[in-house]
């Protein structure tokens, strides 16, 4: 069966040119610029970071429910969704509960965190096997192509997106489509939910131009020069085997081999490796250069900077608030995460990405962006790492935060990010062990 949600449209543009618990200095500066008035952003910016800080504790626990979760891959996990106004997470599970994952809950509801269990159809693997097999079939739904499937959040249905805007004109998608447009074969007999959204795309800008200090070394939300526009980078990462590298988007380059410089037209390294389903270039960084285990945290090309370590990565949850920092747009907190390992094609490759939306209203990211990094703060001001930024979902003209510089295109309150598991564990065999952490 399905049920139809018509939601709000969502337009493809990629983001290749492409919070924080305390309000950094130049914060209202920076977001003032999008036309709110400083004392209602003000306001809005410490809520966001008071949500971050009760969340952070909850996504640890989440994510110690996760990792045990992925030992079996019979397991029957489907769903984890963070609340972070209720101080919580509600776990979706298929069949009896195993007695480790048990007695994590008991202790997560020890120290204070609401937990809520309940049971699902299917588990999380079920699901997304039979989405991937529906992005891969090309199928459509009454003639509009379907751009986006995933597991549902209950782990009881199918989600897909179909984008009805590339009807012939005069053609719409009815409310209630027959049961038949998806095959039995790829659906598996199970239910879908379908809404309407516009398939990503990737579009580079090669215009950007860069006004910031010469840098040593480089970090997360670097500005990129790149053989297809101006990109940002996701981490420093290092591997007891092969070194330090730096992760970006894959959309950004050409493929193994192209030569990755900065905003002075410095080389900092060479792609190695590059994976499509977590759109992840990886970077063997110049032997002159020093790979850093933090992220820049200002407001954009040419604003005052700041740095935070990474203290460790998480895998991204249903309802949580995470940060998006591009080297252009520079960093902006207050993005919920509305899906979750959503299967998605751009330009005939396949990508598993997470979906995030601006609470508040304002743009997220925009062309220049892509690749840059995703984060949530903890209650230490260091940052847990998510994932790099990968596509927007809509576009259209704002403030240029760098100096002397008025509009840009590209910029979104939606984005696509990539998850940061399927960063390092997907670069395995060039860079074995890779992570964010314990740099040498």
């Amino acid at each position: 069966m399905y049920k139809i949600s018509k939601g709000k449209a969502a337009l493809g543009l990629s983001l290749a040119l492409s919070g924080s618990l305390l309000v950094l200095p130049n914060l209202a500066r920076a977001e003032g610029d999008q036309g709110s008035t400083s004392g209602t952003l003000s306001t809005t910016v410490m809520a966001q970071n008071a949500g971050m800080e009760s969340q952070a504790r909850v996504s640890e626990a989440a994510n110690e429910i996760y990792r045990i979760a992925q030992k079996d891959p019979a397991t029957g996990y489907a769903s984890i969704v963070i609340s972070t106004a209720g101080a919580g997470y509600v776990l979706s599970w298929k069949g009896e509960i195993p007695q480790e994952v048990a007695s994590l809950v008991s202790a997560h509801r020890g120290k204070g965190i609401r937990v809520s269990v309940t049971a699902s159809k299917y588990t999380f693997k079920e699901l997304d096997d039979q989405a991937r097999r529906i992005i891969k079939s090309g199928a459509t739904v009454g003639g509009a192509p379907i751009v986006s499937a995933g597991a549902s959040s209950d782990g009881n249905s199918l989600t897909i997106g179909v984008d009805s805007s590339r009807l012939s004109a005069g053609n719409v998608l009815h409310g209630q489509e027959k049961a038949s447009a998806i095959p039995s074969s790829l659906s598996g007999g199970m239910p879908v939910t379908m809404t309407e959204e516009k398939a990503p795309t990737d579009v580079a800008d090669p215009g950007a131009r860069y006004s910031g200090p010469a840098v040593i070394g480089f970090h997360g939300g670097q500005f990129l020069r790149t053989p297809r526009g101006v990109c940002s980078a996701g981490f420093g990462a290092y591997s007891p085997q092969g070194g330090t590298y730096l992760i970006t988007a894959d959309h950004c380059v050409n493929g193994v081999g192209d030569i990755i410089k900065n905003g002075l037209g410095e080389t900092i390294g060479k792609v190695v490796d590059v994976q499509e389903a977590s759109d992840s270039a990886l970077v063997k960084v110049d032997v002159n250069l020093r790979a850093l285990d933090w992220v820049y945290t200002g407001y954009g090309v040419g604003m005052d900077p700041s740095g935070r370590r990474v203290q460790g990565h998480h895998q991204t949850f249903l309802g949580e608030l995470l940060c998006t920092n591009g080297a252009l747009m520079g960093e902006r907190c207050g993005a919920r995460v509305i899906k979750v390992n959503q299967w998605v094609t751009s330009n005939g490759k396949e990508r598993n990405v997470n979906q995030v939306e601006q609470v508040a209203g304002r743009y997220l990211a925009g062309a220049g962006d892509s690749g840059g990094s995703v984060f949530a703060y903890g209650v230490d001001g260091k940052i847990s790492a998510r994932g790099i930024l990968s596509m927007t979902t809509s576009g259209e003209e704002c403030k240029d935060p760098r100096p002397g510089m008025k509009k840009r295109g590209g910029c979104s309150e939606r984005a696509w990010i990539t998850g940061i598991y399927g960063n390092l564990g997907g670069h395995a065999k060039v860079a074995p062990q890779l992570r964010l952490t314990d740099f040498k």
